[in-house]
Formats: C-alpha cells, structure tokens, sequence
C-alpha cells in the first residue's frame, strides 16, 4: 500500500451508522478520506486533516453484484449531492456520503423509511450471514454425539477440546448477534410507531462480541498448531489454512474482475456462486490430496515418529509388513513380570499421552512385533482428572453398570489395591481400578498371576 493510500478492516456492523460515521470523522480528522468499501475494508486516501461529516444510508434494491451504482442510487447520490452531501463509497446497497458544511441538513428524515431501508438491506447481509454461521454448530452436534462416547480420550484432547470451545463460540456469537439485531428490530419498531427515531444499535455490544469471538479463533487455532499429538500434522494444517485463504481472496479478486467488465447482475451471481460451488469441492477433495502429497513426502505424519521399522514377513507367499517400534519409557514392563523378553521378539514400548487442562490420558502398550513370539501382550491406561463429575462420567462409562455396554464386568474387592472400586471384565484379565483422582485399566493378554496383578496395579496407582 503507498502511503497516499491505507486500508483499515472495520468490525461494524451495517445498521452501526453512527459508530461508523464517528469513526471516519476521526479518520478525516487524521487527514484520510474514505474512498472505497469493500466488505469489510475500508480504503482510505490522504488528505488534508479537515472536519468533515459522514453519513451512512441504505439502499435496498442494490447489490454487491452491481458493476457499479444502479440508476436508483445515482439519482439518489444526485439528490444528496443537492443537499451537501458527496457520496463517498458505495458497497452494494449500503452508500457512504460526507459533507464539508459544518450542519448539513440531514438526507433521511422519515424514520419508518430508514427503518425499513435497514431491515431489507440487513435481511440481505448480517442476518443472513450470521443464520448460515449458525448452522455449523449444528452440523457439528452429531460429530459431538459420537466424540462424547469415549470421553476420556474427548477431555483429554486439547484439539478436540478447543474445536467444542469454537463451535459453542460460533453458536453465541451468532445468536448473540441475531438476538441483538432482533431486539433492536423491535424497539425501533415500537419507538418509531410512537413518532420517535429508531432505537441505537448496541455497538460496544456487538464489537465486544467480535473482539472475544476472534480472540477464542486465534486461541483454539494455537491449541491445535501446539498440542503434541498433532505434531506431524502441523505442515497440513498450515497448509490447509493456506489453501482456504487462497480460496477466499481468489473469490474477492473474481468479484472485483466481473464488476470491472461490467457484468450484469444476475450474470455475476450466477459466476460468483458456481465459483462458490466449485471452490467447495476443490477444498473438500483437495485436503485429502494435499495431505496424502505431504504424508507422501515426508512432510507430515500421523502420530509420532518412531524410534525404528520393523518390517515383519508372514503368510505363505512371504507377504512382509512394515511396523514401527518405539521405546518409550513404561510405568510398568512385561520383563518387571518376569517374562524373558529377547530381542528377536522385537518387542515395542509405546507411551501415547494427551493432556487438556480437564484430564490426562496415558496409553500404556508392550507388544511383541514377532511372529514366532510367545510373550503376551500388555495395555494399560490411566486417566488422571481433579473434576468429580467428569471422573464419574468416565468410570460410569467403564463399568456401564454391569449390564454389558461397553463390556459386562464384575465386581472385585477393592482394598488390596488400595482403590475406591474394582470390577473385573468377565471372563477376561482386564481390570479397572478407581481413585480419588485416578482411574486405572489394565490387561494382560494370555493370562496374569495375583502377584503380576499386584505389580501392574501398584505400578500404576496415584501417588499418596
């Protein structure tokens, strides 16, 4: 940008005329003239620091798919122009006048008018907006429903936690702003049916709205560029950020392109929305191809990086696999057990952690890669959580009363393990321990002695 020329993004809303006006008034006084309106940037010129007055009126029957003004606004601008007042900038049918006279006579003085001139040209922009806003939320809902069924991996997610926190963020900020504009609709209304001037709009209201709104993106956006199981995946998300910002400016230099050739109206619409349509596909098939392109060359990763590959044959036709092995540290090995753990075994230690500030998550795994192996397999889990009502929700979900879902479980006594509760999976060595601030699983695959299960539980029990 020179320095003749600056642009500035505005977080007003449309009906905001007076918060909007004071604000250019300011700007003038700066010495910068508004010159163009595009969504939501202003561009301004430089100029000589002046007292200058702005105005903001509507103009319902435009369009942001004009080529330019319709004959309506020019013989609307011809008539403020009369009066003393300049039209400054246009953005479809909301137009932009300023005057230099110090009490020009003001261009809308018929408040049911302007009150209906405000309604259309909102139903057409902000309320339409925001209720297509609000449907994500709701499109999400399901994908909750089936999020919450595991909810200990769910709360101890800082990714999954972050994007509930920015769909509920979404859902009151867009019925903060449909809610707000609706209640101002009808005090204008009954303020208006008495002879009076339209309600103001609760503009520190709604920027403080935007301002928290817009706070919580660029927090939920750091969540997911630093939680560690995402690590691998930061390339895409970056790239994916990239690829829909390229998306959105593309669409904002097509629509400048077609009013620059002076496209009709309804031609443009037509241009502008299979755009629209084709941009959707490009960014719903291209994500899974621009992430199987990075994954391909080694940029990106799901999960961690293991510590080495071993690549494993099986089958008659001497198929071979490549699996990964890790050496994590474990609160608990298979060789603390007293098994005779080999190298040729090809055994994996893997320590998988989430965190959120709700809960901890650990996935504990010991499991022999090879095929000839004899060593069973060992899992266990701890979720750690200093919220009561989040522990029972888990614990009820564990033991799901017995009646058996998830599994059928039966109850054990609890005091050699020094937890509140025990229960045993029937017929099976898995087992579940609950703490004050702990709950604990663990199975051995093939079988487990009484001294084994002693020295899982207390390797895996709270502190005291």
């Amino acid at each position: 940008m020179s320095r003749d020329r600056k642009r500035q993004l505005s977080w007003y809303q449309p009906d905001d005329t007076e918060a909007i006006a004071r604000h250019l008034e300011r700007m003038a006084g700066k010495g910068w003239l508004l010159e163009k309106v595009d969504n939501w940037i202003f561009t301004y010129r430089r100029a000589q620091p002046a007292r200058v007055r702005y105005t903001v009126t509507f103009f319902p029957e435009a369009s942001v798919f004009d080529p330019g003004l319709t004959r309506g606004q020019e013989t609307y601008a011809d008539y403020c122009q009369a009066a003393g007042w300049e039209l400054a900038a246009a953005y479809g049918p909301i137009q932009y006048f300023r005057s230099v006279r110090p009490d020009p006579t003001p261009i809308e003085t018929d408040e049911a008018v302007k009150l209906s001139a405000i309604r259309r040209t909102m139903r057409k922009t902000s309320v339409l907006s925001y209720a297509l806003l609000l449907l994500l939320p709701l499109a999400y809902l399901p994908l909750l429903s089936i999020q919450l069924r595991r909810p200990m991996e769910f709360f101890s997610s800082s990714s999954q936690l972050a994007q509930l926190a920015l769909m509920a963020g979404i859902a009151v900020f867009s019925a903060g702003m449909l809610l707000d504009y609706l209640a101002w609709v009808l005090l204008s209304r009954r303020a208006v049916a008495r002879g009076g001037a339209c309600a103001r709009p609760h503009t520190r209201f709604r920027l403080g709205l935007t301002a928290v709104m817009m706070a919580l993106c660029a927090a939920v956006l750091a969540a997911l560029l630093l939680d560690p199981p995402l690590s691998g995946t930061q390339p895409a998300l970056l790239a994916f950020l990239a690829l829909y910002g390229g998306v959105m400016l593309l669409g904002r230099w097509i629509l400048r392109h077609l009013k620059k050739r002076g496209v009709r109206r309804d031609n443009a619409k037509g241009l502008y929305f299979a755009f629209a349509l084709a941009a959707g596909l490009i960014v719903g098939f291209g994500t899974p191809v621009l992430f199987g392109a990075l994954s391909g060359a080694g940029v990106m990763h799901m999960g961690r990086e293991p510590a080495e590959t071993y690549v494993k044959t099986y089958g008659n036709d001497s198929r071979t696999i490549a699996l990964d092995v890790f050496y994590d540290d474990l609160p608990v090995t298979l060789e603390d057990l007293g098994f005779p753990v080999t190298p040729e075994d090809h055994c994996t230690y893997e320590a998988e952690v989430s965190r959120s500030p709700l809960a901890a998550h650990a996935r504990y795994t010991q499991d022999a890669l090879s095929t000839d192996s004899d060593l069973p397999r060992l899992a266990c889990q701890t979720y750690d959580t200093r919220w009561p009502w989040l522990l029972e929700r888990c614990w009820e979900k564990l033991t799901a009363d017995g009646s058996g879902e998830p599994w059928p479980v039966q109850r054990l006594d609890p005091a050699p393990w020094g937890a509140a509760e025990a229960y045993q999976e029937a017929g099976y060595d898995s087992y579940l321990l609950l703490y004050p601030e702990r709950i604990v699983t663990f199975r051995l695959y093939g079988g487990t002695s009484p001294e084994q299960l002693d020295m899982i539980a207390q390797a895996l029990r709270p502190a005291s």
